[in-house]
């Protein structure tokens, strides 16, 4: 299997590369969107990130570099688990847990949801960022969050996720570039 690789933008892993599998299922998180990310969402050191549908790991490779206190990755193939854990064991990056399991059992069962920065970057044939945000809310993973970002496919826009989430979260970029769109959420101050 043909490896590429993703450079870390910034913090104290700058310039480090992150390898990973080129499968057509994986679509690593471009550097401009990395960066703009980061620029509008401040990473704090006792920040926890949840990064669902982790893929190539490099969003939570990023939040680390810049400060995150710790990462949790959830993945449902193994393959791909065992590289990022290889290219985090290779960065020397500790502070991280890898699930290998289906995002939607994941969040069922999982008891820990103190999560500050919350990643949701399905495959673009699946239609399930709704679905995966109303479990988010409903287990409570929501309640001390500061950041949300999804990524989904811009054929399966759906304005109703835009106002499911206007209700707890000031939507602070919603973009499209080419087929693909981004939005960054910022939870709203109760």
């Amino acid at each position: 299997m043909k490896s590429l690789h993703l450079s870390i933008t910034a913090g104290n892993l700058r310039s480090r590369k992150v390898h990973y599998y080129q499968l057509s299922s994986l679509r690593p998180t471009k550097t401009y969107v990395r960066e703009l990310i980061f620029n509008v969402c401040r990473v704090e050191n006792y920040f926890n990130v949840l990064d669902l549908f982790a893929g190539s790991g490099i969003l939570s490779a990023e939040s680390i570099s810049r400060g995150a206190k710790s990462a949790h990755l959830v993945e449902s193939d193994r393959s791909i688990c065992n590289k990022i854990s290889e290219e985090f064991n290779k960065l020397n990056i500790r502070n991280y847990e890898i699930h290998n399991k289906d995002v939607l059992k994941f969040l069922a069962n999982e008891s820990t949801n103190d999560y500050h920065m919350i990643y949701i970057d399905p495959p673009y044939n699946k239609q399930i960022i709704k679905e995966v945000y109303n479990l988010l809310a409903a287990k409570k993973f929501t309640k001390n969050n500061k950041y949300l970002y999804f990524e989904h496919s811009k054929q399966i826009e759906d304005a109703s996720l835009l106002d499911l989430i206007s209700v707890d979260y000031k939507i602070i970029k919603n973009l499209s570039i080419g087929g693909v769109s981004y939005t960054i959420a910022e939870k709203r101050e109760k």
